[in-house]
């Protein structure tokens, strides 16, 4: 099952939570080449220096495509991933806050450390980025209120579920 997330919603804190069925599955070592003596963390996104890989994001749905189906996958809300996932009709959840929750998500993406630059691509362009994940046909959609999180809206019971019985993921 895969849930492509908006950044800020908590895809790492719910695989924290659920470190047993959940995976937090980070598309930076996909997208670019990374120093991997350097330390990696919030600040190091949108690193303008960063260089980004050929093949990304083919690489990054390939890995995807080959998660365990009985594990959660948390993977960022990219739309190019999303487009590609539905060219192979891999399903997924879309989750995403509502529109006019801007000036939350700028709050805490400084709190959690996101770079100047981070700032300048999600909360500059959020309206593009609110705009083009409402315009997904294929993802079923979670629209967060203001002050929900990822593991405010997850029924991880229902999940299991689908999961077990080889649901609508499986």
């Amino acid at each position: 099952m895969i849930v492509a997330a908006f950044s800020g919603v908590g895809k790492t804190f719910f695989a924290n939570l659920h470190p047993d069925i959940a995976v937090d599955f980070v598309c930076m070592p996909f997208k670019y080449f990374l120093d991997l003596e350097a330390p990696y963390d919030e600040s190091s996104k949108a690193d303008p220096n960063l260089v980004m890989r050929p093949d990304w994001p083919f690489n990054y749905v390939k890995a995807i495509l080959e998660q365990p189906s009985d594990k959660i996958i948390l993977i960022p809300s990219d739309v190019r991933v999303l487009h590609l996932l539905s060219k192979v009709t891999k399903p997924y959840y879309l989750c995403y806050p509502k529109r006019k929750a801007k000036k939350e998500y700028k709050k805490r993406f400084i709190k959690r450390g996101n770079s100047p630059e981070f700032l300048s691509i999600f909360i500059g362009e959020w309206e593009a980025f609110m705009d083009g994940l409402r315009e997904d046909k294929y993802g079923k959609h979670i629209v967060l209120k203001p002050k929900q999180y990822l593991s405010d809206v997850l029924d991880i019971h229902a999940l299991l579920g689908a999961l077990y019985i080889g649901g609508y993921y499986g």
